[in-house]
């Protein structure tokens, strides 16, 4: 069962997560191109640690129930802030010269989906705080914070994409096709089935002329 101790542990980790992104990214904030959602995410940081100090005062004063609730939350929190962690520093290892690599940046990002981008994950960090700020156990510790916090997400909110929508598209998938005397099934650029009297596979292009009739 979850304690106010657990809870106070979690948030130790996140702030310790925290001062870690911010000292790694003075190791890239100077690089050409560099997306601008990098340096918003940056001005959001010492928000989020001054925001984390502030319920970690009153962290061990939550009751069980309390706490399992509050858990929860906090571990997600945890999760985006590690991730945004290892974003910065797979950047800071991997860079070279004085430029913003996005062939370093974009498989950091698409290996855990369209949340991955910087800015949203520090938008869904900032979400995971409002939800604290909500909570009975911190309202008034976070009572200065609440309005400061909803201005970092509506700023945040019009960043423009570190990485454009594009790249998450959708990839080219199955597609049945239905005529008079046959069935095809198609995945494309990949093996297409004629199922009722023809077999073809191909790893590319298919190109068919007409199949000679067969009374077979």
């Amino acid at each position: 069962m979850a304690s106010g101790f657990e809870i106070f542990g979690l948030i130790s980790a996140i702030i310790t997560i925290t001062d870690t992104t911010i000292e790694v990214y003075s190791a890239i904030k100077d690089l050409h191109e560099l997306p601008e959602a990098f340096q918003q995410v940056n001005y959001r940081l010492p928000l989020v640690k001054e925001i984390l100090e502030d319920v970690k005062k009153r962290a061990k004063n939550a009751n069980s129930s309390e706490a399992k609730a509050l858990k929860g939350v906090l571990e997600s929190c945890e999760k985006k802030a590690k991730e945004l962690q290892n974003i910065f520093i797979g950047i800071a290892k991997e860079s070279t010269g004085n430029k913003f690599i996005i062939s370093v940046y974009r498989p950091l990002v698409l290996k855990l989906g369209k949340k991955a981008r910087v800015e949203d994950l520090m938008g869904g960090i900032l979400n995971d705080l409002g939800l604290l700020a909500a909570h009975q156990v911190f309202q008034t510790a976070m009572q200065k914070q609440v309005k400061p916090l909803e201005k970092a997400r509506q700023e945040l909110a019009n960043v423009p994409p570190s990485l454009p929508d594009s790249e998450f598209g959708e990839k080219p998938g199955a597609a049945n096709q239905y005529g008079d005397g046959n069935r095809q099934n198609n995945v494309f650029g990949g093996t297409q089935n004629n199922i009722e009297n023809h077999y073809f596979d191909a790893k590319g292009d298919q190109n068919f002329g007409t199949i000679p009739y067969s009374p077979f």
